[in-house]
């Protein structure tokens, strides 16, 4: 008995993420503690990234069979439009130190509502500022973890 493993574009992002989370769950082993005092320690938030992200992608490409819709029709250019949130992805972690994250974090996550389907451009720009002030607020202040800055830098020097 022999099983054919179909390589959709489901299945192809899934392993481009995979990739790109593994990347990234190497790129954590190389931080290391400036205090031996320190519990958590810098590479704890990427290891337990990758961990989740490895579960993830492991989910998504056993989830990503291609099968038949069930009306019969295929759209054209699926295989693609999978590939476009590793591409956003892609293009997000490329500009960070550039942009920095108080300005690449809201950018991203405006095209990524958007893509997704959101239908509101008051409430993408809403739910993107709050998330980006968040995530920056329990960054910056409360795990005292910097962020880049980007061009904002001098606006945040004491």
């Amino acid at each position: 008995m022999r099983m054919k493993i179909s390589l959709g574009g489901d299945r192809i992002a899934a392993l481009l993420f995979l990739g790109f989370v593994l990347i990234y769950g190497w790129g954590g082993t190389q931080l290391t503690a400036s205090l031996q005092g320190d519990v958590i320690g810098p590479a704890f938030f990427p290891r337990l990234l990758t961990a989740l992200g490895i579960l993830l992608g492991i989910l998504l490409f056993v989830q990503g069979a291609p099968s038949a819709k069930k009306d019969g029709d295929r759209e054209e250019g699926s295989d693609i439009t999978a590939l476009v949130p590793a591409a956003m992805l892609l293009a997000y972690a490329l500009v960070f130190e550039t942009l920095g994250f108080l300005l690449a974090t809201p950018l991203f996550l405006v095209i990524a509502f958007r893509y997704l389907g959101h239908p509101s451009w008051a409430g993408i720009l809403g739910y993107s500022a709050v998330v980006t002030a968040v995530v920056f607020g329990l960054f910056h202040y409360l795990l005292d973890i910097r962020l880049p800055l980007g061009p904002l830098a001098r606006f945040f020097q004491g």
